[in-house]
């Protein structure tokens, strides 16, 4: 068994390669290049069963030989791949699966029922330029450049990729290439394969389906460094994938998932700073910050798309403004155009900045400043929602009644909801729920507001006609949206917290 540790940077516009040559020149190391063709078939049943048990099969074949290769689960943080990997040379483009280990398969397959009913879902085809880096430390990296496509029967989507993996030696040396590669060319750290794409068009989809927000899946036995683990790698990982769906769909709704993905990893590095206390943290702290600046206007988008869904409390009654919408659907395109979400997500900035954040999963700076990352995860859970909370009962206190003073409280409700997702579940879940429910309550009651807000703005600056008729039946839906908040923070604030 082999274990692959890979990073990848996807590529949208290319690369130079005399410019990747020159860079790989600056590392002190011996370089051996290799050029070759790769046909890859994938192969599942007609269930996906092979899919479902996170398994991936695949036969190789180029100048080299076939072979045939089974990867099973394994884990991807913040864009660093981990998976088991067996592989077996064979004499044909047909997977012979016995040839594999029989311990490799989850008991309940039988290996020989698999055989007769697997089918190629997909193939890939490209080009791969190869340079494995050996370094006078004993550190091996390969990179490789890929360039061809992946293709079912009914779809294909290009290939343009740059791999990286670590295969023998000191793990920070993959991310100090890496980090070289994404400043010569617009790029996108990416947690999905190859096979992961292909596996997607397969279904007939061009990205993967959106995830939806939930808690860190945290453990009574969880300490500070294995709960900021588990909590940025979810975190940067949501962020990623969201980015890769934007890449290929170009929806609005996938922008506002790397918003959250962007917010949710800077309030998880935010929250553990203090028990992990070193020089890159606070680095990537304020790097955060700035990066979510950049990606400020997503709010604004978010309540434009709002008021334009057919769905929305607002469609019947904009629906007789034919105007209003016109001027709300240049607002949003103008928007796009102005952002560049496209530049934001490739551009060398962002690309580092998560590889930092990445490295500091895999090397763990802070073990060298003290034993801090040792403490019980509960202990600081408690102590950090403890902290978050009372900031929230003294802001959204019972004096808070105005659409303006709900709206200035709106970043740190969220901030207190996004450290429960972060912290909460390693404590008392039987309370906790209760707990949240109704300031969940209120913070979909503030975000019904910020839309409100922005459609008043957006409305005295338009020249519809009936306008005052309109901001009147804002107006009404205003109040009626303040006392729903009002009785959810009653009852929130009556809650008895769960830490």
């Amino acid at each position: 068994m082999e274990k692959e540790i890979e990073l990848k940077l996807l590529l949208p516009d290319g690369i130079d390669e005399s410019d990747l040559l020159s860079t790989l020149g600056q590392f002190s190391a011996n370089i051996e290049t290799s050029e070759f063709t790769l046909f890859n078939q994938y192969f599942d049943t007609p269930e996906w069963l092979l899919s479902a048990n996170g398994i991936g099969l695949r036969v190789r074949s180029s100048d080299k030989g076939i072979e045939q290769t089974v990867k099973t689960a394994g884990k991807s943080i913040g864009g660093l791949h981990q998976r088991p990997e067996y592989n077996v040379s064979i004499d044909s483009l047909s997977p012979s699966l016995e040839l594999f280990d029989p311990s490799i398969w989850p008991r309940d397959i039988s290996v020989a029922e698999l055989q007769e009913k697997i089918i190629q879902i997909f193939h890939t085809d490209f080009k791969r330029k190869a340079y494995l880096l050996r370094l006078s430390d004993g550190t091996d990296v390969e990179l490789v450049l890929d360039k061809g496509s992946v293709s079912t029967a009914d779809n294909s989507a290009d290939i343009c990729e740059i791999e990286l993996e670590l295969k023998s030696g000191d793990v920070a040396v993959l991310f100090d290439i890496a980090e070289k590669m994404a400043t010569l060319a617009p790029s996108q750290l990416c947690n999905l394969s190859k096979a992961g794409r292909g596996f997607t068009l397969a279904r007939n989809a061009i990205a993967p389906e959106p995830q939806k927000i939930s808690s860190v899946t945290l453990s009574d036995s969880d300490d500070c460094e294995s709960g900021f683990i588990k909590g940025l790698g979810y975190a940067l990982s949501f962020w990623q994938k969201a980015e890769y769906r934007y890449m290929q769909t170009k929806k609005v709704t996938d922008l506002i998932d790397i918003y959250v993905g962007l917010r949710l990893t800077r309030d998880c590095v935010h929250i553990y700073s203090k028990a992990l206390q070193c020089k890159a943290i606070e680095d990537l702290s304020r790097a955060l910050n700035l990066r979510l600046n950049k990606w400020a206007w997503i709010e604004q988008l978010k309540s434009i798309r709002a008021l334009r869904s057919k769905r929305g409390m607002y469609s019947k009654r904009l629906a007789q403004h034919d105007a209003l919408v016109s001027y709300l659907r240049g607002l949003q395109d103008g928007t796009l155009n102005l952002s560049r979400p496209h530049y934001l997500i490739t551009h060398q900035d962002n690309s580092l900045l998560q590889l930092g954040l990445s490295r500091l999963l895999v090397t763990c700076p802070w073990r060298q400043k003290s034993d801090a990352h040792t403490k019980p995860l509960k202990e600081h859970a408690e102590a950090v929602l403890q902290q978050k909370w009372q900031s929230v009962l003294a802001g959204i206190n019972a004096e808070v009644g105005s659409m303006e003073e709900y709206l200035q409280h709106y970043e740190q409700l969220l901030s207190a909801l996004n450290t429960d997702l972060l912290l909460g579940s390693c404590l008392d879940n039987y309370r906790r729920q209760p707990f949240l429910d109704p300031w969940s309550d209120v913070l979909e009651g503030i975000q019904e507001l910020r839309k409100l807000n922005v459609f008043q703005t957006k409305l005295l600056d338009s020249d519809v006609e009936d306008k005052s008729e309109l901001l009147q039946w804002s107006e009404v839906k205003k109040n009626s949206l303040l006392t729903v908040i009002e009785l959810s923070k009653g009852v929130a604030m009556s809650m008895e917290t769960y830490w």
